[in-house]
């Protein structure tokens, strides 16, 4: 694959509870091509669909460990970039990597002059995981942040779900159950 693979990896190393028993396989993806090699070659070869995870907050893992291929996100898919003014003048947009932490990325949007991240500095977890569970802090949350949301499903097919597709609510999105975060 070309992808960094760990065997027998113990998911303590990878949680902030720091618990966790052995994954047979946790694959590192470094970008979003990468992970679609890695669903590929999951579904296609072994007909398996991977865990797909970022920080590993809000993650318990079973000390007997868990018999599953881990896709880590946090240190790969870490791009962060503030596009051009676009088609909404006056609105400046990030591009934020589901790895990259929500801490990094509200600190980003302070540098770039940017408001309304403010809320997300203190979370533990990742864009993609915040994304995901709609994840929200001091009366702020993501769904009052987030344009869109690029992802995967689980043949590696890439999916845009706007704001108004990803049906957010307390702590939920549309894409339980859907595609990988990318």
């Amino acid at each position: 694959l070309g992808i960094p693979l760990k065997t027998e990896e113990p998911m303590s190393r990878h949680t902030t509870f720091r618990v966790g028993g052995a994954v047979p396989i946790m694959a590192l993806p470094k970008n979003e091509e990468e992970v679609q090699r890695v669903l590929s070659v999951a579904a296609m070869e072994f007909g398996i669909k991977p865990f797909f995870m970022g920080k590993g907050s809000n993650l318990l893992v079973s000390d007997g460990g868990a018999d599953l291929l881990v896709m880590k996100s946090c240190d790969g898919l870490s791009r962060l970039e503030l596009l051009p003014e676009g088609e909404r003048p006056g609105h400046r947009t990030i591009l934020a990597g589901s790895g990259v932490s929500l801490a990094r990325l509200a600190n980003f949007a302070l540098e770039c002059g940017l408001t309304g991240l403010e809320f997300a500095h203190g979370i533990p977890g990742s864009v993609g995981g915040g994304a995901y569970m709609n994840a929200g802090a001091y009366g702020g949350e993501m769904k009052q942040v987030v344009v869109s949301v690029r992802g995967l499903d689980k043949e590696g097919e890439i999916l845009t779900m706007d704001n108004d597709t990803m049906e957010f609510g307390y702590r939920s999105s549309a894409i339980r159950n859907r595609p990988i975060i990318v």
